[in-house]
């Protein structure tokens, strides 16, 4: 198993705790909502039956009794006190009022049928009426008819307050049982508002092991990463320091075979063996080359790069460097164009580093150009920086290279850039200047159009107190 494999199996484990953890509670949350939902619409449905049929079924059964024992008193008051007018309209009173519960009980409407329905009641009623009423005025003058009369209505009304005493018992009975089906939906609420509080609770546990997992990870990954950071560091110093030594290694048996070269030459230019001499001096110049640029490197990647940084003008500046330029591209066989030298400003830089750095790019042009081309060095200035363009009218580089021109020992065209004795760090090297200076270098090119690049540094009156890229001034210059 790969290290990555494993790092990868370690960090899953308490990942699917996490997301189980949170998927749980997200449910657990959801399944709360749901239970509230469902056992608040239980209740609030078991409380209006109760308080819409139930109740008033008992309180309307309570009343239609009550109005039957009155009609039933002021029966009595006229059967054994006397048919006055005030006791007949007191009556007539009751009797409306016992219609009336029986028009309330219609409108509430008795569901069960094996007890008295409302319309029932009302016939009973009526009926009695029927009987009793007529027979008020007639007690005077027929007693006996009177009497029995009133005898058979107060069997009659026996009988409503009977089907009354059904209806209240009724209520009484649904009420209860309403009443009990309310506290049982209240107590299933609780139960499960319990359960789902005991569930939040169980994954919120689960939750907070899974984060105190995950940290723990997390720290032991950080620590591992550290001590991966302190490795990779040692690595890179201990190759930047080997660079660096096995440079300053070469430089003596190099030096000492180019002079031992140019002796044996000087001593017998026309020899057997002077060109072989003369290919030995080739290449311990281009070798010397490479250890000064691999030197050069070393430096910059050990440390901040080392300059002795000043402040120069522009015009002046960019002056000298074209003549350099113009030099370095007549010995290449091409031939100059110089523009843009009155470019005014200051800059801040080591001037012989920035040359170095216009100077690779300039010899890049020249031998990879067209031959007996023009090399064109333009100077332009503006939003506070200084830029210098050298353009070559050769092949071009292809798009899917550009991205990579500026890799160290990396070469577009491997055996010409071998012929023309370049060591793929020329780039780089004008790179890392730049760089250092806190500009930028790019390039443009087209195949067949020939390639650009350019170098921007800021203006001296541009740069900020805290510059990025702060210029180390060393009094050698090394």
């Amino acid at each position: 198993m790969s290290p990555f494999d494993w790092l990868g199996k370690v960090w899953h484990r308490p990942l699917r705790v996490v997301v189980a953890a949170v998927g749980g509670l997200l449910l657990a949350v959801a399944l709360v909502g749901v239970v509230g939902i469902v056992v608040n619409g239980r209740v609030e449905g078991v409380t209006d039956r109760a308080l819409g049929y139930d109740v008033e079924i008992e309180d309307h059964g309570d009343d239609l009794r009550v109005a039957v024992l009155d009609v039933r008193h002021y029966h009595r008051n006229l059967a054994f006190v006397g048919s006055s007018r005030g006791g007949v309209r007191a009556f007539e009173a009751a009797y409306e009022r016992l219609l009336q519960e029986v028009d309330e009980l219609e409108e509430i409407g008795v569901r069960e049928p094996d007890v008295a329905q409302p319309d029932e009641i009302r016939r009973a009623a009526e009926e009695y009426y029927g009987v009793f009423r007529p027979a008020v005025d007639v007690r005077s003058s027929d007693p006996a008819a009177f009497t029995e009369a009133s005898d058979r209505g107060l069997e009659m009304l026996g009988g409503l307050e009977a089907q009354a005493l059904e209806i209240d018992r009724l209520g009484e009975q649904l009420s209860a049982e309403s009443l009990n089906a309310v506290d049982r939906a209240n107590a299933n609420a609780r139960l499960l508002l319990i359960a789902a509080m005991v569930g939040l609770f169980l994954m919120g546990v689960a939750l907070a092991y899974a984060a105190v997992r995950v940290v723990g990870e997390l720290r032991r990954l950080y620590a591992g990463e550290r001590e991966a950071a302190a490795a990779l560091a040692r690595a890179s110093k201990a190759k930047t320091d080997f660079l660096a030594d096995a440079s300053h290694e070469l430089r003596t048996p190099l030096t000492v075979l180019r002079v031992n070269a140019e002796v044996g030459m000087q001593m017998d230019r026309d020899c057997e063996h002077g060109e072989i001499l003369e290919e030995i001096l080739e290449e311990s110049d281009r070798m010397s080359r490479l250890v000064e640029d691999l030197l050069f490197l070393a430096r910059s990647d050990s440390t901040s790069l080392p300059q002795k940084s000043e402040i120069v003008s522009a015009e002046p500046f960019l002056a000298e460097l074209a003549g350099r330029v113009e030099v370095l591209v007549r010995e290449r066989g091409a031939e100059p164009r110089i523009t843009g030298l009155d470019v005014q400003g200051q800059l801040r830089i080591d001037p012989r580093q920035i040359e170095q750095a216009v100077l690779i790019l300039a010899d890049n042009a020249a031998k990879y150009g067209a031959p007996g081309g023009t090399v064109t060095l333009t100077s332009t200035a503006g939003s506070g920086e200084l830029c210098v363009e050298v353009a070559d009218e050769g092949p071009g580089i292809p798009e899917e290279e550009l991205p990579r021109i500026f890799e160290r020992f990396y070469r577009v065209d491997k055996a010409r850039s071998r012929k023309q004795g370049g060591t793929g760090l020329g780039l780089p090297i004008a790179k890392t200047i730049v760089e250092a200076h806190g500009g930028r270098i790019d390039a443009q090119s087209r195949e067949g159009e020939g390639t650009r690049m350019r170098i921007c540094l800021p203006l001296a009156a541009d740069l900020p107190a805290n510059h990025p890229h702060p210029l180390r001034v060393a009094g050698n210059g090394e």
